[in-house]
């Protein structure tokens, strides 16, 4: 047990568990709330904001704004400006 909670508080397994959460919220809004589905690119915005905030977190990791909590803010933010910007449009 003491395990898998040690694997769950890897920075890296926490961005991963968020970036997929965000992508089976966008797929389900997408598919079953909007009228028109999102296209593709803009639903590879929110896992394009984890890859580069994982590869500059492993380049530089010594720096304070690299915090993963920045990180998962992030990709939720983009998560939900997607799903806005769609509905707006």
């Amino acid at each position: 047990m003491e395990k898998l909670i040690e694997l769950f508080r890897s920075s890296h397994i926490q961005i991963a568990l968020i970036t997929g959460i965000c992508i089976i919220v966008m797929a389900y809004v997408s598919k079953r709330m909007l009228a028109e589905p999102i296209g593709y690119l803009p639903l590879a915005v929110p896992p394009f904001i984890a890859t580069l905030y994982e590869s500059l977190a492993v380049k530089y990791k010594d720096l304070k704004i690299l915090n993963t909590v920045y990180g998962i803010v992030a990709i939720l933010i983009s998560t939900v400006l997607v799903i806005v910007f769609h509905l707006l449009v």
